[in-house]
């Protein structure tokens, strides 16, 4: 399950949307607020099946966070382990995204390409859930995916 979703990571900065709708909803003070920090990836749920998140042993965990603060506005960042094989380093992979919050909606743009949105299921000091369709087996199906995080801050970046 590791390997198909970090393919879904990957082809978070990959895939694109082709949702240019002009009907774009004013940001939920709160989400807007919440998600604010560093999270990291603790259960996914695919089709109703529920995994735990699998990160790699002596590496710090698989993360992602969102920034609205100066030098750093409505920035987006993804972190995770692209390979370690018994290794004594943990080489990581980043994403560097930006976002925008319409209503409930995240949308996360490189450049002004739209690449993708994640529906906020849920958010608050313990965890953030949100909600994604992609198909993440390659099997031609649109699978409902739906990410649960915690609060994570390795490198101290958030109060």
């Amino acid at each position: 399950m590791r390997r198909i979703f970090a393919l879904f990571l990957l082809t978070l900065s990959l895939s694109c949307s082709s949702d240019d709708s002009d009907n774009d909803l004013p940001p939920d003070p709160y989400i807007l607020e919440a998600i604010i920090g560093s999270w990291a990836y603790d259960q996914v749920t695919v089709n109703g099946e529920v995994f735990l998140y699998e990160h790699t042993e002596g590496c710090d965990k698989d993360l992602f966070q969102f920034y609205n603060q100066e030098g750093k506005e409505f920035d987006f960042e993804e972190r995770y382990v692209s390979n370690c094989d018994i290794c004594a380093e943990c080489a990581l992979t980043a994403t560097n995204l930006k976002w925008q919050l319409n209503g409930d909606i995240i949308k996360l743009f490189f450049g002004e390409q739209l690449v993708t949105e994640l529906q906020i299921l849920e958010v608050d000091e313990t965890q953030m859930r949100y909600y994604r369709e992609f198909d993440i087996d390659d099997d031609g199906q649109i699978d409902e995916v739906k990410i649960t995080s915690v609060p994570y801050d390795p490198y101290d970046e958030f109060d």
